[in-house]
């Protein structure tokens, strides 16, 4: 026998259809689901925007260790240059460091030495030729190349010229015209000198720095240039006895010391050499060498 559907029955029937619908139509709604994917992209859109905030900014304003060569500075000692040279002073040294990127202090020192001897005149000659400098320059690089012009001092000039005479027995000698024998008994004895003045200025042009602003250490410098010695001062001494060739020698003989005709000859000689020397007030320079920086 069927029950009968009341209305109660009826009712909670339909109302156990809609609660799995409504679940359901919950889980499914449309409004919903877009919501959470809007949730979602914004989660993601945040954290996308977060992490470029960190890492991002930092990129632009952290940069990387700069790999630019710094421009190398020139100041006293920060580099020192030495070379060795030979020209016409003789063979020498030179010693540099930089004052600023076209200037450096140079100082330097050369060396030579000569002798000889000849016959001239019936009178045995010698003749040391002894030249020592000491001197200091300024080099300045105008174009920032090789070229340099140089302003110098020498401050130590011991250049000399040094000669002996010895005047056989019976032979002359010439002095400001007059003739002169050498006595038997004392022959007659020169000795000279030609001395410069210890300080002088001058000036070289000249190519290669032999502290090069380049990374090379190498270089080979090349000099000239002059410097100005004034008039060089030439000294004559002579000792022994001389004759007059009028007179016999047993009469006509006496130290040149005591005689007042040989020693106004004697000044005359010197005066007229003097005079003629007055060319060498300028000493030439010229040298090449090879120079190394550290």
């Amino acid at each position: 026998m069927k029950s009968p559907i009341t209305p109660w029955n009826a009712a909670l029937f339909v109302m156990l259809l809609s609660v799995p619908c409504v679940f359901a139509q919950n889980l499914i709604d449309p409004d919903s689901v877009t919501a959470n994917l809007a949730d979602e992209a914004m989660r993601t859109f945040s954290s996308s925007t977060d992490a470029n905030a960190t890492s991002g900014p930092t990129s632009f304003v952290t940069l990387p260790p700069s790999t630019a060569i710094k421009p190398k500075t020139f100041h006293p000692f920060s580099a020192i240059g030495f070379d060795s040279h030979t020209g016409l002073a003789g063979t020498g040294f030179d010693i540099a460091t930089p004052l600023a990127k076209k200037l450096n202090l140079r100082a330097g020192a050369d060396f030579f030495s000569y002798a000889t001897a000849f016959q001239q005149q019936g009178a045995n000659v010698a003749i040391n030729l002894r030249m020592k400098t000491g001197r200091a320059s300024l080099d300045w690089f105008p174009f920032n190349g090789r070229f340099r012009l140089s302003p110098l001092l020498v401050f130590a000039n011991n250049n000399r010229i040094l000669a002996t005479a010895l005047i056989p027995s019976g032979s002359a000698i010439t002095l400001n015209g007059n003739d002169y024998v050498s006595s038997f008994t004392d022959p007659l004895h020169g000795n000279g000198r030609i001395d410069f003045r210890r300080v002088s200025p001058g000036f070289t042009l000249g190519l290669g720095n032999i502290i090069p602003r380049t990374r090379s250490r190498l270089s080979i410098p090349i000099e000239l240039g002059f410097y100005y010695v004034g008039q060089p001062n030439l000294q004559v001494n002579f000792t022994g006895s001389a004759c007059d060739p009028v007179f016999p020698a047993s009469v006509g003989c006496q130290s040149v010391s005591q005689d007042p005709s040989f020693q106004k000859n004697l000044a005359a000689f010197i005066a007229r050499n003097n005079n003629n020397l007055s060319y060498a007030s300028f000493f030439p320079i010229f040298s090449i060498g090879f120079g190394y920086a550290f």
